[in-house]
């Protein structure tokens, strides 16, 4: 029982030092099995000390304390792409797509799938004009969430990889 408890103890400081992080990842920062993390995560939901944002390519998991209303933005951040737009636009304020191409070096498809997707996601908003700009739809909850969050180098590495594939 008191091993459970240390278990569980364990799983929900990692997911209060890295709100947004993926299923996999308190896996492996933890060091437990699959079934281990996966049944205190059922617990800790039922409890009602997190909450699972499920999508369609990934879990991730927040404390229940936090505004779901960050969650977009957290994720966002967490992703090394999205990361960089936003560290410019906060500077820049707003910019047109090839100042965002030119500042983040990455590929054109790349910037313009991940662009769209902050888009959707409601983070980035679109100043319509020619050329049309890019800004950030809540700049001051944008700011405090990423000067408080720090991403690990697995989540730095691993969308890396996802960039390869623009998967967004």
């Amino acid at each position: 029982m008191l091993r459970g408890l240390k278990k569980k103890q364990a799983i929900l400081k990692t997911i209060e030092k890295n709100p947004g992080t993926r299923f996999s990842d308190i896996h492996k920062m933890t060091g437990f099995g699959h079934g281990v993390v996966s049944h205190h995560l059922s617990m800790l939901e039922k409890e009602g000390s997190i909450r699972i944002n499920r999508d369609k390519r990934n879990i991730r998991v927040f404390q229940s304390s936090l505004d779901p209303s960050n969650d977009n933005i957290i994720i966002s951040i967490r992703k090394e792409t999205c990361k960089k737009i936003l560290a410019f636009l906060l500077d820049a304020n707003s910019a047109n797509f090839v100042q965002i191409y030119s500042a983040i070096k990455k590929s054109p498809g790349t910037t313009s799938s991940t662009l769209k997707k902050l888009v959707e996601l409601e983070v980035l908003i679109i100043i319509h004009g020619f050329p049309k700009k890019y800004a950030i739809k809540d700049e001051v909850r944008t700011r405090e969430l990423f000067n408080s969050l720090s991403v690990s180098q697995t989540d730095e590495f691993k969308d890396r990889f996802a960039d390869t594939f623009s998967y967004l």
